[in-house]
């Protein structure tokens, strides 16, 4: 079967694997789609420094159950699933109600980083990550596997400040960005303004449900706060996480409301523990730096995108074009995700 593979400093490549046999606990899936992600290039990027390698990447991942490991007896043949990316132990408390991105007992791993991942014709994964797919084509579904969860947790993070007659920044409407954009409209009564490098960026969220938005640059912050009225952000969900982002939801973001960083830019916010407000961030301002989201975070966001009330935009690329849709990726010619179809 093919499988397009992690090899080290020499990048990826596609290559004939032989074919899966799952061991007790797990499922054998036909990948009938499968999402490109960010976390990928930066995989390439970086030779996979610190994996075991090869590994096969892809974890955005949606199949069809064809067979089962010792122990297993659902999801049945020909089931449709999901699936969950992480991986705790499988047996604290966090993993025991699926929330293995806060396992207790091991840094989760994530499958396509550290086991074999979906950009390939098939794929094993332990039976517990499954989630039933309902009517969802696979290609819409894919990247609600990662992008959508990890949203989704975002936005949850930051629901406390999420009145009616509220404001929340997006900043960053990419594949993360435009998902999150539209769970705080399909969840929440608040007002949405969305920041981006990319004017084409902008009017993409004003066509997904943002009320406003602004370019990025030296005069965000005041046009964001303009934007709004002259009032300060209730909550600022940052899926860049750069310097420049960072700098721009600390000085945005009001008393009280609350900074939701899920980007890996590199930046670093921090607060000055001095007595008195009005600093940046001023003060009762609540940090959150999340990671991935739960199984509850994928089973919800699929029920959401089910119901109609957020969609996912894709391209699609078959698996032997993996290879040109990172480089799409990277070169910031996706608007949304990338799946491939094998």
């Amino acid at each position: 079967m093919r499988a397009y593979r992690l090899t080290g400093t020499a990048g990826a490549e596609m290559v004939d694997v032989a074919p899966l046999q799952p061991e007790a606990g797990e499922v054998l899936l036909r990948v009938l789609a499968a999402g490109v992600c960010r976390t990928d290039v930066s995989l390439l990027r970086t030779g996979g420094r610190g994996l075991e390698l090869p590994v096969t990447l892809g974890h955005e991942i949606v199949g069809e159950v064809v067979g089962h490991g010792e122990g297993v007896r659902a999801p049945r043949r020909g089931a449709l699933v999901a699936v969950y990316e992480l991986l705790g132990c499988g047996s604290c408390a966090a993993c025991a109600q699926g929330d293995d991105n806060l396992c207790r007992d091991t840094v989760p791993g994530a499958i396509g980083i550290t086991t074999d991942g979906g950009m390939a014709d098939q794929v094993v994964v332990p039976a517990r990550n499954l989630v039933a797919l309902g009517r969802l084509e696979p290609v819409a579904a894919a990247p609600l596997t990662d992008a959508g969860l990890t949203a989704l947790h975002a936005v949850e993070h930051g629901r406390r400040v999420l009145e009616p007659g509220s404001t929340a920044l997006v900043v960053g409407v990419g594949g993360l960005g435009h998902l999150a954009l539209q769970f705080l409209r399909a969840t929440s009564e608040t007002r949405i303004l969305a920041v981006d490098v990319d004017r084409a960026r902008l009017d993409f969220a004003a066509d997904i449900g943002a009320d406003d938005g602004v370019l990025a640059g030296a005069d965000a912050a005041s046009e964001v706060v303009a934007a709004n009225g002259g009032r300060r952000i209730d909550a600022v969900f940052d899926f860049v996480g750069s310097q420049e982002s960072l700098d721009l939801a600390a000085s945005v973001v009001r008393r009280g409301g609350a900074i939701v960083v899920t980007g890996g830019g590199g930046g670093r916010l921090s607060i000055t523990a001095e007595m008195g407000a009005g600093r940046t961030p001023d003060r009762e301002v609540t940090i959150v730096h999340t990671f991935g989201g739960t199984r509850d975070d994928l089973v919800r966001a699929l029920a959401l995108a089910e119901a109609g009330r957020v969609s996912t935009h894709s391209d699609t690329y078959a698996l032997d074009d993996a290879a040109r849709a990172l480089e799409d990726l990277e070169a910031g010619r996706v608007r949304g995700r990338a799946v491939l179809v094998p």
